[in-house]
């Protein structure tokens, strides 16, 4: 299953690109993530993995916070990154194999950026399928704060 929303941003694909580049910000936009964490000893770029937390649940400790593990697969700033989930337990239980796909590119006012999920589920969560399809709107929510959060922030240089 493929989902993929677009958003125009009024900045450089250049500093677009830089500010996607840091897993940091991640919880600055996307709504599900409360924090980021470095699971790697790599530089950012391929290879580099992290996890994301999400907001606790009442009665959850700290560290079952809905964590999710990624790798970065491919960075490139003219053809995208990719990232792909490794985490197996949690929300990553429905997932047989699933990837977030950005890519940034020029636009008349700015850059435009592109995010795709694509994703397998498991056998036992097929059915869950259209439940998946009728949540793409929530890639458009995030690339929006995505677009809001740049248009406040100031950028280095």
């Amino acid at each position: 299953m493929k989902l993929e929303a677009t958003v125009e941003i009024r900045r450089t694909p250049e500093e677009v690109w830089a500010y996607l580049s840091d897993v940091s910000n991640v919880s600055k936009w996307d709504r599900g993530v409360a924090e980021t964490r470095s699971a790697s000893n790599t530089a950012p770029g391929v290879g580099f993995e992290f996890d994301t937390l999400g907001y606790p649940r009442k009665g959850e400790r700290r560290q079952e916070r809905g964590k999710m593990s990624y790798r970065i697969s491919e960075a490139d700033p003219a053809s995208g990154c990719a990232i792909q989930l490794t985490s197996r337990d949690g929300n990553a239980r429905f997932f047989d194999t699933a990837e977030w796909r950005f890519k940034v590119e020029p636009a008349s006012d700015g850059a435009r950026v592109i995010c795709a999920v694509i994703f397998k589920l498991r056998f036992p969560y097929v059915l869950m399928a259209p439940i998946f399809f009728l949540t793409r709107g929530a890639i458009r929510s995030d690339l929006e704060n995505l677009k809001r959060v740049l248009d406040w922030t100031e950028m280095p240089g």
